[in-house]
């Protein structure tokens, strides 16, 4: 079996983690961060001085009991001021492999982070700011990398297989995430802190407004469809997933072909079934860790409203639970002997006046009236029709429309919409029909290009669809 914890600890120092078991672990990781915040500034590597500065400036602030604490196998010296004591704390840091020691030409130093310990901080610094994956870039980005025009290699599945890692990889800690918050509120007694964490912790740090995204206008079905095909195309395309392979071995991504294969195939999978049933499972285990959450926060809350209040507790006690067979078993039915001797229970109904449902009324028969009949003078008949047939003249049919297409076209099969004539009112009118009977199942045409793009017309004062007319066509 391969040992991990033996492949970890090769590739870092013996002692990288003792400072976390000191008396001073605060500060040594204030002090990582320090370095941190200004390493991710800066593309060069930091001065020595520079650092020693930033100890110093942060242990002044701290006040001079705080950093004179001893720790477990003592300085050598005492330090007499926060400037020697950050000379000690960088050399604790320096001697456990948190940093490394860089000399120059001119006899000066720099400090640099080593690459273990860059992705350590980072993690650390995620879980201090309380990190949370952004869904709808990490989709989008899976998206583009399979729909763009270079989608068809390597680099372009391997960023989309990272992407989509990423994404599976947040939506489980989210999934986590939720557990743990429950848990917690469970513990919480104060109402006050029970409402902080449902509304500032919860809402705001757990869930957020990118899943309610994730799940709403930016629905992970809006680009799944796209995502799915082109991963199908991908698997079913075995010429060039052995092309592919090739480049992976001649560019140094993988020892031979074969191993190149199994890595692309692998990817491919992977993106597949996460985006596949895997994803509906964790999507709705989240919703239901959710649901569950706000149940327990309800309970949580309502008990503690409701604790400590005496007699008129075991009332409400005892009514909820009568409110909860009367849903179950219905209104009528009796209740148990045991609450009935200890409460005078009896049926009470009465009207409400603020009911929003009104109270039956007995129905009245039907008394039917005669209508007069009042006839219309000639005049107004003649004018009602005109008025109706004008109307029906104004109508334009797919009928006409098509008429007109053809003549438009007349011996050809295409007439992009800028040739159309537009001199009139009359010829706007038709041009508008021209794009509305388009989708009929009449119509003798249809309209192609992309959708959304315009040309200039008239010398640049109007603008049209950048659409073509084309003749369908005709069934035998």
């Amino acid at each position: 079996m391969q040992s991990f914890g033996k492949d970890f600890f090769s590739l870092i120092p013996e002692n990288l983690f003792s400072v976390f078991s000191r008396s001073l672990k605060e500060v040594y990781v204030d002090l990582l961060f320090l370095v941190y915040r200004e390493y991710k500034k800066r593309i060069y590597t930091l001065s020595r001085e520079h650092v020693i500065e930033l100890f110093t400036e942060y242990l002044e602030s701290m006040g001079e009991l705080a950093w004179q604490v001893e720790e477990e196998g003592d300085w050598e010296d005492a330090a007499k001021s926060a400037r020697e004591r950050a000379f000690q704390l960088l050399r604790r840091l320096l001697d456990t492999g948190w940093l490394n020691l860089e000399p120059e030409s001119d006899y000066t130093f720099r400090i640099s982070i080593p690459d273990y310990a860059i992705v350590i901080l980072e993690a650390m610094n995620k879980i201090r700011t309380g990190y949370r994956v952004e869904f709808k870039g990490r989709i989008l980005s899976i998206y583009q990398n399979l729909t763009g025009s270079e989608w068809f290699s390597y680099i372009a599945l391997q960023q989309a297989y990272e992407s989509t890692r990423e994404l599976i990889d947040g939506l489980k800690s989210l999934n986590h995430s939720i557990k743990n918050y429950t848990e917690k509120l469970l513990e919480t007694e104060d109402v006050r802190a029970i409402l902080s964490q449902i509304f500032d912790e919860y809402q705001t740090k757990v869930l957020g407004a990118q899943y309610y995204r994730l799940k709403t206008s930016e629905h992970i079905s809006k680009y799944r469809i796209g995502i799915l095909k082109r991963i199908r195309e991908w698997n079913s395309n075995r010429a060039e997933i052995v092309n592919q392979a090739g480049i992976m071995v001649q560019e140094k991504r993988a020892p031979d072909r074969v191993t190149a294969e199994n890595m692309l195939y692998e990817w491919v999978e992977y993106i597949e079934s996460s985006f596949g049933q895997e994803m509906d499972r964790l999507l709705g285990e989240i919703d239901r860790r959710n649901a569950r959450y706000a149940r327990s926060a309800a309970d949580r809350l309502r008990f503690k409203l409701h604790q400590g209040r005496g007699a008129g507790q075991h009332i409400f006690t005892v009514l909820a639970y009568l409110g909860q067979l009367a849903k179950g078993s219905g209104e009528k039915s009796l209740a148990p002997e045991e609450v009935a001797r200890s409460i005078a229970l009896f049926p009470q109904t009465v009207v409400d006046s603020q009911s929003l449902r009104k109270p039956p009324a007995a129905r009245q028969a039907h008394n039917p009236q005669l209508l007069r009949v009042f006839s219309v003078p000639d005049e107004i008949r003649r004018e009602k029709l005109f008025q109706f047939g004008s109307r029906v003249a104004e109508e334009v049919t797919v009928e006409q429309i098509n008429n007109y297409v053809d003549s438009l076209l007349d011996e050809q099969d295409v007439c992009p919409l800028e040739r159309v004539p537009l001199e009139n009112r009359n010829q706007w009118v038709k041009l508008i029909y021209i794009i509305l009977y388009s989708q009929s199942p009449g119509a003798g045409y249809r309209l192609e290009g992309k959708r959304g793009e315009t040309v200039a017309i008239k010398g640049g004062t109007v603008e049209v669809p950048n659409l073509v007319i084309k003749r369908k066509e005709k069934k035998s």
